[in-house]
């Protein structure tokens, strides 16, 4: 297996935006709204790290786009970007974008968002041994009845999410083959960052969590 992991991370937030209007122009942009004192996007990247260190793990890419510059600075060293061009058309555009830069070396993909702030490494892990298992099968997230990210795809689903546009991200995928997937259950895939207020109910139960 040749896993490569994807975080998902080049959207506006424009509702975050719209939420946060009287910050300033850093705590505006929702890739850099901190969570126990650091970047939303660089605590994503430390529970996807440790999984590097499996021998079927190769890299961890962060999708960029929009203030990609801006976010980049923050990232830790060595981070693979990708920069999505296509950002503003919306999540299945990056997804596609994002898939088609790194096929080529790749068995399955791991699929992860920057905004699902409390999912943790063992989550991330339960899905790597789901799919180590059972390796020609689709490895969704199970919350709430709904299967959702983080999800890893082996690659005879690459050219379907290749094709991928607009809006709507790879849950099309997930219902269309419903029958081939497997499932691993988390109650916190549920809390994503879309506002401040979101963002202020992830850092309680961070807190409630300690």
């Amino acid at each position: 297996m040749q896993i490569n992991i994807i975080l998902l991370a080049a959207g506006k937030g424009q509702r975050f935006q719209d939420s946060a209007a009287n910050q300033v122009a850093c705590e505006s942009i929702k890739q850099l709204a901190k969570i126990k004192g650091k970047p939303l996007i660089v605590n994503s990247i430390d529970k996807l790290q440790p999984l590097l260190a499996h021998t079927d793990v190769n890299i961890l890419y962060v999708t960029l786009g929009a203030n990609k510059n801006v976010i980049k600075e923050k990232l830790p060293p060595n981070i693979s970007v990708i920069a999505s061009q296509q950002w503003s058309q919306g999540m299945g555009h990056t997804l596609a974008e994002s898939v088609q830069s790194i096929k080529a070396h790749s068995s399955h993909v791991l699929i992860a968002l920057a905004d699902q702030a409390l999912i943790t490494t063992d989550h991330y892990q339960a899905l790597l041994n789901a799919s180590k298992k059972q390796p020609n099968k689709i490895i969704a997230t199970l919350c709430d009845e709904q299967l959702m990210a983080p999800t890893i795809f082996p690659e005879k689903y690459f050219p379907q999410l290749i094709k991928l546009q607009g809006d709507k991200g790879a849950g099309q995928l997930l219902k269309k083959h419903a029958t081939q997937v497997d499932a691993v259950s988390c109650t916190m895939a549920k809390f994503d960052i879309d506002t401040l207020a979101d963002l202020e109910h992830v850092r309680q139960q961070l807190e409630h969590s300690q």
